[in-house]
C-alpha cells in the first residue's frame, strides 16, 4: 500500500489533468468508456498495460489495489458526507486520485455494464 501512495507523484504526471477530469464528468454524466488511454502520457500508457497485467496476474498485488481503491473511495463518501470544503473534483486531480483513477481504470472498476 504505501509503495502505491509513493508512486503518486510519478504517476500523477502520467495522466493529462485536463483529460482525467473531462473523463470523471462523461464517467458522472454516466457516458460508457469515459475513461481511455487518451488520459495517459506515452509513459502512462505503458505504466497503465503494466498495472492491468499485473492486477490480473498478482493476488498480492490485485489485493493492494483494491485496498486503495477502497479506502479512497471511502474519503471520497466521508467528503459527499459532509458536504462542506473540498468538492470530490479536488479529491480526483490531486496526485493520490490520479493513483486512484489510473488504477481503478487499470482494474475495470469503472466500466459500465
Amino acid at each position: 500500500m504505501a509503495s502505491l501512495a509513493s508512486l503518486s507523484g510519478t504517476i500523477g504526471q502520467m495522466l493529462d489533468p485536463e483529460a482525467a477530469a473531462e473523463a470523471w464528468d462523461r464517467h458522472r454524466r454516466g457516458e460508457p468508456n469515459a475513461f481511455t488511454r487518451r488520459l495517459y502520457t506515452p509513459q502512462g500508457q505503458q505504466m497503465f498495460d503494466e498495472i492491468r497485467r499485473k492486477y490480473c496476474r498478482d493476488p498480492e498485488f490485485k489485493g493492494a489495489v483494491d485496498r486503495y481503491i477502497g479506502e479512497f473511495e471511502g474519503l471520497l463518501a466521508k467528503v459527499a458526507r459532509n458536504g462542506r470544503g473540498a468538492s470530490e473534483s479536488v479529491y480526483l486531480t490531486s496526485d493520490p486520485g490520479k493513483v486512484y483513477t489510473l488504477l481503478g481504470h487499470a482494474s475495470s472498476r469503472f466500466e459500465q455494464a
